[in-house]
């Protein structure tokens, strides 16, 4: 079983992330879409796709490659609604064997643990977005958690380091290092330079 904790705040006046925690089975997923800021629908866009990873994802293949199939039919569904905008999309699906899934954009998975940071995404193609109908899915796959998992929009990524993530993830309890993690890139006056969606997973 996994342990999991969850931070979402607007960074301005409409918050444009959306991010999920659930279980599929025995498995536990764990979703972040961003809305591609400076365009309409973006909002919509990333509220679209988080909707339907809930929905659909039951009937995709639980593998790296289904993942990236079910991103990309998503995607050509984006375009043929036409009223929706671009999304970057995280999708991580955690079990006892390992963590597989699958991304797009400039969100992204780190596994943490004292041996280091894994960038799960690292490769992944920043653009197209997921909206356009023709976004490039990349694929992850690792063994076993050993640490912690998470998945955050660039809200965090963009604005700190791996080193400092890493420090207040292993310094505390998951609830704890959610907050901390906020504080990260959180101004003095209190505003976010961004959305901010940070999902956290460790085995209990």
């Amino acid at each position: 079983m996994f342990a999991t904790a969850k931070q979402i705040h607007a960074g301005g006046k409409v918050l444009q992330d959306r991010a999920e925690i659930f279980w599929l089975g025995s498995n536990l997923v764990l979703v972040v879409a961003d809305g591609v800021g400076g365009r309409s629908g973006a909002a919509e866009a990333a509220d679209f796709v988080a909707r339907h990873i809930k929905q659909t994802l039951h009937s995709a293949s639980l593998s790296p490659k289904g993942i990236c199939e079910l991103l990309e039919s998503i995607d050509q569904q984006m375009v043929a609604a036409g009223n929706v905008g671009e999304t970057t999309c995280v999708i991580a699906v955690l079990s006892e064997n390992g963590i597989i899934g699958a991304s797009v954009g400039d969100s992204g998975a780190l596994c943490i643990s004292t041996s280091g940071v894994d960038n799960l995404s690292g490769s992944q193609s920043r653009k197209p977005f997921l909206g356009r109908g023709c976004a490039t899915p990349f694929a992850f796959a690792r063994g076993s958690l050993n640490g912690t998992l998470l998945v955050a929009s660039d809200g965090l990524l963009k604005y700190t380091s791996a080193e400092r993530i890493a420090a207040v993830v292993l310094a505390d309890d998951l609830d704890t290092s959610a907050q901390n993690l906020v504080g990260l890139v959180r101004y003095s006056s209190g505003a976010l330079p961004d959305d901010i969606s940070i999902l956290l997973a460790r085995k209990k």
